[in-house]
């Protein structure tokens, strides 16, 4: 069977994994953005025949039929990065053909109703190549100076390659999950390989919604932040 989805915030952190995550699956994926044009990661897919990216501003506002749509709110962030998602998730509840809906959140955001539609997750903090620059490890590896101000969630860090596989795997059901790293002290123990200093983040223990899945790490925390590091300086390179 030939699976379609529709990847909202698609040029974003997670919303690019899950594109990739699906491709790999053999998913076809019909990838949508505000830019106008991929950015240079997309390279890292390469030429693939299941791939289609749309400008948001060129969306038919099309939904075939039995498509999976993501909507990962994580994307947000800070400040305006994917806030068409809302605007989106408006639009959609106009379509009249079936279709799935699969949203992320961030742990503490979002809609915590258990009763909401289609697939729900949510999710500690994301690392890895790529992560944005109001991660406190994107800050640190940059070498920003002293830092006040992120959004990392201390209960837990996930490799974000694993997250988007795990949500893919689970994005057929109709259920809220709340994703956890195998260590309850994963975030300390990436901050580890990144510094020496002690941030003042108090560790809390993963406030689940629905039901919990551990996610395995497929690398360890080290080869992670060698690769989200190298990432970083060939992109100051380029610049």
């Amino acid at each position: 069977m030939n699976h379609h989805a529709i990847v909202f915030a698609a040029q974003q952190f997670l919303g690019f994994e899950l594109c990739n995550a699906l491709l790999e699956k053999g998913w076809t994926v019909t990838a949508i953005d505000e830019d106008k044009e991929t950015v240079d990661k997309w390279m890292e897919i390469g030429r693939n025949a299941n791939l289609e990216y749309v400008p948001y501003g060129e969306w038919d506002k099309n939904v075939r039929e039995g498509s999976s749509v993501f909507l990962p709110y994580y994307d947000q962030g800070r400040g305006d990065r994917a806030g068409f998602l809302t605007e989106v998730d408006k639009l959609l509840s106009k379509v009249d053909q079936p279709f799935h809906k699969i949203r992320i959140y961030s742990i503490g955001k979002g809609n915590r109703n258990l009763e909401e539609e289609g697939a729900v997750f949510y999710l500690p903090t994301l690392y890895g190549i790529h992560q944005p620059e109001e991660f406190l490890f994107t800050q640190i590896l940059t070498g920003r100076g002293e830092v006040t101000d992120y959004v990392d969630d201390p209960s837990g860090a996930i490799y974000v390659k694993d997250a988007a596989g795990m949500i893919v795997k689970l994005s057929s059901k109709k259920d809220t999950y709340t994703l956890k790293p195998l260590s309850n002290r994963s975030w300390n123990e990436v901050l580890s390989y990144i510094t020496d200093e002690i941030f003042s983040a108090d560790h809390r223990e993963i406030e689940s919604v629905g039901k919990e899945v551990i996610v395995r790490p497929s690398k360890s925390h080290r080869s992670i932040i060698d690769q989200q590091e190298k990432g970083i300086r060939l992109h100051e390179i380029e610049e």
